[in-house]
Protein backbone atom coordinates (compact mmCIF):
# COMPACT_ATOMS: atom_id res chain seq x y z
CA UNK A 1 0.00 0.00 0.00
CA UNK A 2 1.83 3.06 -0.97
CA UNK A 3 -0.03 6.63 -0.67
CA UNK A 4 2.49 9.03 -1.92
CA UNK A 5 1.27 12.74 -1.13
CA UNK A 6 3.10 14.98 -3.56
CA UNK A 7 2.84 19.19 -4.06
CA UNK A 8 -0.37 20.10 -4.10
CA UNK A 9 -1.49 23.69 -6.22
CA UNK A 10 -2.90 26.97 -5.54
CA UNK A 11 -2.00 28.17 -1.74
CA UNK A 12 0.95 25.46 -1.45
CA UNK A 13 1.66 25.59 -4.89
CA UNK A 14 4.99 27.80 -4.21
CA UNK A 15 5.80 26.15 -0.93
CA UNK A 16 6.20 22.63 -2.40
CA UNK A 17 4.69 21.02 0.78
CA UNK A 18 1.72 18.52 1.24
CA UNK A 19 -0.30 20.10 3.95
CA UNK A 20 -1.74 16.92 5.11
CA UNK A 21 1.56 15.36 5.69
CA UNK A 22 3.43 18.66 7.37
CA UNK A 23 2.62 20.86 9.95
CA UNK A 24 3.26 25.22 9.99
CA UNK A 25 7.18 24.41 11.23
CA UNK A 26 8.00 22.14 8.30
CA UNK A 27 7.35 24.23 5.33
CA UNK A 28 9.70 25.01 2.50
CA UNK A 29 10.73 21.85 2.21
CA UNK A 30 11.17 20.30 -1.54
CA UNK A 31 12.00 16.63 0.13
CA UNK A 32 9.69 14.44 1.59
CA UNK A 33 10.02 11.02 2.97
CA UNK A 34 7.33 8.16 4.26
CA UNK A 35 7.92 5.10 5.50
CA UNK A 36 4.73 2.17 5.93
CA UNK A 37 4.49 -1.03 7.22
CA UNK A 38 1.06 -2.55 6.87
CA UNK A 39 -1.17 -5.83 6.75
CA UNK A 40 -2.72 -6.95 3.81
CA UNK A 41 -5.14 -9.27 5.10
CA UNK A 42 -6.45 -11.08 2.06
CA UNK A 43 -7.99 -14.04 0.47
CA UNK A 44 -6.98 -15.48 -2.85
CA UNK A 45 -9.00 -16.89 -5.71
CA UNK A 46 -6.56 -19.52 -8.19
CA UNK A 47 -7.54 -21.15 -11.27
CA UNK A 48 -5.01 -23.62 -13.52
CA UNK A 49 -6.65 -25.12 -16.41
CA UNK A 50 -9.86 -24.94 -15.05
CA UNK A 51 -9.16 -26.01 -11.51
CA UNK A 52 -10.17 -23.58 -9.38
CA UNK A 53 -8.69 -23.25 -6.21
CA UNK A 54 -10.31 -20.83 -2.98
CA UNK A 55 -8.67 -19.68 -0.06
CA UNK A 56 -9.55 -17.16 2.38
CA UNK A 57 -7.55 -14.86 4.71
CA UNK A 58 -7.58 -17.46 7.54
CA UNK A 59 -7.03 -20.56 4.93
CA UNK A 60 -3.60 -18.36 4.19
CA UNK A 61 -2.58 -17.51 7.50
CA UNK A 62 -2.58 -21.28 8.36
CA UNK A 63 -0.32 -21.57 5.24
CA UNK A 64 2.17 -18.25 6.26
CA UNK A 65 5.43 -19.15 8.20
CA UNK A 66 6.96 -15.16 7.56
CA UNK A 67 5.43 -12.67 6.00
CA UNK A 68 6.34 -8.64 6.02
CA UNK A 69 4.80 -5.93 4.02
CA UNK A 70 6.76 -2.83 3.87
CA UNK A 71 6.01 0.55 1.30
CA UNK A 72 8.49 3.74 1.05
CA UNK A 73 7.64 6.93 -0.81
CA UNK A 74 10.33 10.00 -1.94
CA UNK A 75 8.96 13.30 -3.25
CA UNK A 76 10.99 16.13 -4.70
CA UNK A 77 8.47 18.37 -5.65
CA UNK A 78 5.86 17.10 -8.21
CA UNK A 79 8.02 14.21 -8.92
CA UNK A 80 7.47 11.01 -6.65
CA UNK A 81 9.50 7.58 -5.65
CA UNK A 82 7.93 4.55 -4.16
CA UNK A 83 8.48 1.06 -3.62
CA UNK A 84 6.38 -1.61 -2.17
CA UNK A 85 7.92 -4.65 -1.44
CA UNK A 86 6.02 -7.80 0.34
CA UNK A 87 8.44 -11.07 1.40
CA UNK A 88 6.86 -13.76 2.52
CA UNK A 89 7.29 -17.85 3.30
CA UNK A 90 4.38 -20.38 3.18
CA UNK A 91 4.45 -24.11 3.85
CA UNK A 92 2.25 -26.75 4.64
CA UNK A 93 2.30 -31.08 5.35
CA UNK A 94 0.45 -33.63 3.76
CA UNK A 95 -0.84 -36.94 4.59
CA UNK A 96 -2.43 -38.64 2.28
CA UNK A 97 -2.30 -42.68 3.12
CA UNK A 98 1.30 -43.58 2.92
CA UNK A 99 2.20 -39.97 1.08
CA UNK A 100 3.74 -37.58 3.02
CA UNK A 101 4.19 -34.54 0.87
CA UNK A 102 5.67 -31.07 2.29
CA UNK A 103 5.89 -28.08 0.16
CA UNK A 104 7.50 -24.57 0.77
CA UNK A 105 6.87 -20.92 -1.16
CA UNK A 106 9.32 -18.57 -1.16
CA UNK A 107 7.60 -15.63 -2.46
CA UNK A 108 9.16 -12.38 -3.29
CA UNK A 109 6.79 -8.71 -5.05
CA UNK A 110 8.79 -5.79 -5.65
CA UNK A 111 6.00 -3.24 -6.66
CA UNK A 112 8.48 -0.18 -8.01
CA UNK A 113 7.42 3.71 -9.54
CA UNK A 114 7.96 6.53 -10.73
CA UNK A 115 5.62 9.25 -10.42
CA UNK A 116 4.69 12.79 -11.20
CA UNK A 117 1.97 15.28 -10.38
CA UNK A 118 -0.62 15.69 -13.18
CA UNK A 119 -3.08 18.56 -11.86
CA UNK A 120 -4.23 19.98 -8.17
CA UNK A 121 -6.87 21.51 -7.08
CA UNK A 122 -6.45 22.13 -3.50
CA UNK A 123 -8.13 25.27 -1.68
CA UNK A 124 -6.08 25.66 2.16
CA UNK A 125 -7.35 28.53 4.42
CA UNK A 126 -4.56 29.08 7.38
CA UNK A 127 -7.60 31.54 8.58
CA UNK A 128 -9.58 28.17 9.81
CA UNK A 129 -6.93 25.78 8.86
CA UNK A 130 -9.60 23.96 6.37
CA UNK A 131 -8.44 21.84 3.47
CA UNK A 132 -10.81 20.88 0.46
CA UNK A 133 -9.77 19.72 -2.96
CA UNK A 134 -8.26 17.12 -4.72
CA UNK A 135 -5.37 15.81 -7.08
CA UNK A 136 -4.29 12.84 -9.88
CA UNK A 137 -0.84 11.46 -10.25
CA UNK A 138 0.23 9.74 -12.97
CA UNK A 139 3.17 6.90 -12.65
CA UNK A 140 4.96 4.35 -14.59
CA UNK A 141 7.07 1.53 -12.96
CA UNK A 142 7.81 -2.06 -12.93
CA UNK A 143 6.29 -5.09 -10.45
CA UNK A 144 8.91 -7.81 -10.22
CA UNK A 145 7.52 -11.40 -9.07
CA UNK A 146 9.73 -14.32 -7.83
CA UNK A 147 7.85 -17.37 -6.68
CA UNK A 148 9.96 -20.26 -5.87
CA UNK A 149 8.04 -23.57 -4.78
CA UNK A 150 9.77 -26.51 -3.41
CA UNK A 151 8.22 -29.98 -2.65
CA UNK A 152 9.41 -33.22 -0.58
CA UNK A 153 7.55 -35.99 -0.96
CA UNK A 154 8.19 -39.57 0.07
CA UNK A 155 6.25 -43.07 0.53
CA UNK A 156 5.86 -44.42 3.96
CA UNK A 157 5.57 -48.28 5.04
CA UNK A 158 4.79 -47.79 8.64
CA UNK A 159 8.16 -45.36 9.78
CA UNK A 160 10.03 -46.53 7.04
CA UNK A 161 10.80 -44.11 4.12
CA UNK A 162 10.80 -45.75 0.38
CA UNK A 163 10.98 -44.02 -2.84
CA UNK A 164 11.54 -40.10 -1.78
CA UNK A 165 11.91 -37.36 -4.05
CA UNK A 166 11.95 -33.87 -4.57
CA UNK A 167 11.44 -31.21 -7.08
CA UNK A 168 11.90 -27.17 -7.65
CA UNK A 169 9.31 -24.65 -9.45
CA UNK A 170 11.07 -21.43 -9.55
CA UNK A 171 8.92 -18.60 -11.40
CA UNK A 172 10.15 -15.20 -11.93
CA UNK A 173 8.72 -12.05 -13.93
CA UNK A 174 8.66 -8.58 -14.40
CA UNK A 175 4.95 -6.60 -15.55
CA UNK A 176 5.27 -3.22 -17.12
CA UNK A 177 2.64 -1.28 -15.02
CA UNK A 178 1.22 2.11 -15.67
CA UNK A 179 -0.92 3.76 -13.28
CA UNK A 180 -2.80 6.93 -11.53
CA UNK A 181 -3.70 7.70 -8.62
CA UNK A 182 -6.19 10.50 -7.13
CA UNK A 183 -6.63 12.10 -3.34
CA UNK A 184 -9.14 13.85 -2.11
CA UNK A 185 -8.94 16.05 0.86
CA UNK A 186 -11.76 16.25 2.85
CA UNK A 187 -10.16 18.16 5.24
CA UNK A 188 -6.10 18.80 7.67
CA UNK A 189 -7.08 15.36 9.40
CA UNK A 190 -8.73 13.09 6.32
CA UNK A 191 -7.66 11.93 2.62
CA UNK A 192 -9.25 9.50 0.17
CA UNK A 193 -7.08 7.74 -1.86
CA UNK A 194 -7.85 5.77 -4.90
CA UNK A 195 -5.51 4.22 -7.15
CA UNK A 196 -4.99 2.15 -10.41
CA UNK A 197 -2.54 0.15 -12.22
CA UNK A 198 -2.76 -1.73 -15.01
CA UNK A 199 0.28 -3.89 -17.03
CA UNK A 200 2.19 -6.91 -18.16
CA UNK A 201 0.79 -6.72 -21.89
CA UNK A 202 2.53 -10.18 -22.84
CA UNK A 203 5.90 -8.16 -23.39
CA UNK A 204 8.60 -11.13 -22.98
CA UNK A 205 7.56 -13.49 -19.71
CA UNK A 206 5.53 -10.93 -18.50
CA UNK A 207 1.35 -11.51 -17.41
CA UNK A 208 -0.96 -11.22 -20.30
CA UNK A 209 -2.30 -8.81 -17.87
CA UNK A 210 -2.01 -7.94 -14.69
CA UNK A 211 -4.07 -4.92 -12.77
CA UNK A 212 -4.21 -3.43 -9.48
CA UNK A 213 -6.82 -1.32 -7.36
CA UNK A 214 -6.71 0.33 -4.08
CA UNK A 215 -9.04 2.58 -1.86
CA UNK A 216 -7.72 3.97 1.19
CA UNK A 217 -8.79 6.33 3.95
CA UNK A 218 -6.01 7.83 5.68
CA UNK A 219 -6.24 9.65 9.00
CA UNK A 220 -3.38 11.88 10.22
CA UNK A 221 -2.86 10.79 14.10
CA UNK A 222 0.46 13.07 14.92
CA UNK A 223 2.53 15.20 12.66
CA UNK A 224 4.88 12.83 11.64
CA UNK A 225 2.42 9.58 12.06
CA UNK A 226 -0.39 8.18 10.01
CA UNK A 227 -3.00 5.23 9.95
CA UNK A 228 -4.54 4.09 6.89
CA UNK A 229 -7.62 1.90 6.43
CA UNK A 230 -9.00 0.91 3.02
CA UNK A 231 -9.33 -2.03 0.50
CA UNK A 232 -6.73 -3.59 -2.30
CA UNK A 233 -7.51 -6.45 -5.09
CA UNK A 234 -5.01 -7.24 -8.05
CA UNK A 235 -5.49 -9.74 -10.71
CA UNK A 236 -2.83 -11.26 -13.20
CA UNK A 237 -2.65 -14.12 -15.92
CA UNK A 238 -0.12 -15.84 -16.81
CA UNK A 239 0.92 -18.24 -19.13
CA UNK A 240 3.81 -20.44 -18.59
CA UNK A 241 5.37 -23.54 -21.11
CA UNK A 242 4.85 -24.30 -24.26
CA UNK A 243 2.84 -26.80 -26.09
CA UNK A 244 1.41 -29.45 -24.33
CA UNK A 245 3.39 -28.35 -21.41
CA UNK A 246 1.37 -24.89 -21.16
CA UNK A 247 -0.43 -24.00 -18.21
CA UNK A 248 -2.58 -20.79 -17.78
CA UNK A 249 -3.20 -19.40 -14.22
CA UNK A 250 -5.11 -16.85 -13.55
CA UNK A 251 -4.52 -15.34 -9.90
CA UNK A 252 -6.93 -12.57 -7.71
CA UNK A 253 -6.27 -11.78 -4.49
CA UNK A 254 -8.44 -9.24 -2.40
CA UNK A 255 -9.05 -8.13 0.79
CA UNK A 256 -9.16 -5.17 3.55
CA UNK A 257 -5.63 -3.65 4.10
CA UNK A 258 -4.22 -1.72 7.77
CA UNK A 259 -0.76 0.20 8.25
CA UNK A 260 0.90 3.16 9.62
CA UNK A 261 3.15 5.78 8.33
CA UNK A 262 6.25 7.70 9.93
CA UNK A 263 6.56 10.56 7.84
CA UNK A 264 9.82 13.39 7.90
Amino acid sequence: MVMTFVLPGNLYAQENIDPIENDDNNKNKDWGFKISPYAWLAGQATDVEGEKIRQSFQDLTSLTNFGFQLAVSVRFKRFVFSSDGTIAQLGTNVTEGPLRVKMNINQIILDTKIGFLIFSDIDYSKVNETIRGWSIEGNIGAKYWKNDVNVDYAIYLGETEIAPGSFNEPQEWTDLMLGIRSKIYLNKRVLLGIAGDIGGFGIGNSSIISWDFTFVNTFKVLNFLDITAGYRTFKYRRVDGEGDTEIETKVTAFGPMLGVSFVF
